[in-house]
């Protein structure tokens, strides 16, 4: 996956290793070296701070800032048998997800962005996300919520419709974009830069990831394109254009520039290069960057397609080659109740579910829009 943070940027390759680019004044960009059989599974990219969760369930960060919060004091923050299943860099505070369905937060909390919401009975955390000066969570019943710097409304979460539910938050500078499980989004907080103007969607298709940025909104579509809106400052609001064949499979935005990573495993980016947060490092004969992985036990999960028309059985190996999952999917129907029940099993994010090879290579994968999954073979379409 690709992480843009405020003047630099983290990828993670698909042999497990994580590399960086731009501003390394407080060594945000001085990756911990990994122990022999770990590897990483997810970056984050906070404003000096870089936060990386393990194959083993634990986090590591490096960096800090003029000023030490504690955003990097990660270790004391879990507790003995709780693993980390997510993490999120914000400017100079941290949350992590935790296997229990609870999420953890510190470092700077002078908006009290670090106070996260007490869960009601039976309810559990599935995504966060740590923007600026504020921190969005998302909830196991499609409910968002957040905590910290209210000041332009970015705390007040969009309602619902009837039937509708979150499926990805992300919080931005003074702004928040949410998915829906419809492929819509919408979006609250500062907009004096537009930045939370959604563009509107052509006929047939609809969002499936979203990025908020410093002062702008990078958004990726079903048809693998990708479109941007906000300042013209770097001509942010301008996704470079795709070649034939190629497609945009994640999006991230940063400060004053946005990176996307490509289906060929290359990523491209734009805006602002002031300190080098645009020079992607050359990859190796054999290595790619990969989309976001999450992990539950051995399985890697890999975000990246929607496909829509497909009913499969679906059979999900660990590393070991041992059957942890087995899915009949008929007629694209998945109960939600069922897909709950899945990610509390494997210890994943709810709203979806990718499978890939050990080498990295994207296999299929299972997308809930609530209470709608679709199934697809992605073999055909892995880097190259």
């Amino acid at each position: 996956m690709v992480s843009a943070g405020y003047c630099h940027t983290v990828f993670l390759r698909n042999d497990g290793c994580a590399v960086a680019c731009g501003n390394d004044e407080f060594g945000q960009c001085a990756i911990p070296p990994l122990d022999v059989g770990i590897s990483y599974t997810q970056v984050s990219a906070g404003c000096y701070h870089t936060v990386l969760l393990r194959s083993d369930g634990t986090a590591t960060a490096c960096g800090g800032g003029r000023y030490d919060f504690g955003q990097c004091d990660i270790l004391p923050n879990l507790e003995q048998g709780i693993s980390c299943t997510q993490v999120s860099a914000g400017e100079d505070h941290t949350v992590l997800l935790r296997s229990d369905g609870n999420a953890v937060a510190f470092g700077g909390n002078d908006c009290r962005q670090c106070n996260i919401p007490l869960l009601e009975i039976g309810m559990s955390y599935t995504q966060v996300s740590a923007g600026a000066y504020h921190t969005v969570l998302l909830r196991s019943d499609g409910s968002a919520v957040a905590c910290g710097n209210d000041e332009f409304g970015q705390c007040a979460m969009p309602p619902l419709d009837v039937g509708i539910s979150y499926v990805q938050v992300s919080a931005g500078g003074s702004h928040t974009v949410l998915l829906r499980s419809d492929g819509m989004v919408v979006a609250c907080g500062l907009n004096d830069d537009r930045q939370c103007n959604i563009p509107p969607l052509d006929e047939g298709v609809w969002y499936t990831q979203v990025s908020a940025g410093g002062e702008s909104t990078v958004l990726l579509r079903s048809d693998g394109t990708a479109v941007a809106c906000g300042p013209n400052f770097g001509r942010l609001s301008e996704v470079p254009p795709l070649d034939e064949g190629i497609s945009y499979v994640q999006v991230s935005a940063g400060r004053f520039h946005a990176v996307l990573l490509r289906s060929d495993g290359s990523a491209v980016a734009y805006g602002s290069n002031s300190k080098g947060q645009r020079d992607i490092p050359c990859l190796e004969p054999g290595n790619y960057y990969v989309g976001d992985v999450l992990l539950g036990g051995d399985l890697a999960l890999q975000l990246h397609f929607i496909y829509e028309e497909a009913a499969t059985t679906l059979t999900c190996l660990n590393l070991a080659g041992e059957t942890v999952l087995q899915l009949n999917v008929c007629g694209c129907d998945l109960a939600w109740d069922t897909h709950k029940r899945i990610a509390r099993d494997l210890n994943v994010k709810l709203q979806s579910l990718r499978v890939v090879l050990p080498d990295g290579r994207l296999l299929a994968q299972i997308c809930v829009a609530n209470p709608v999954a679709t199934v697809a073979d992605l073999t055909n379409s892995s880097p190259r």
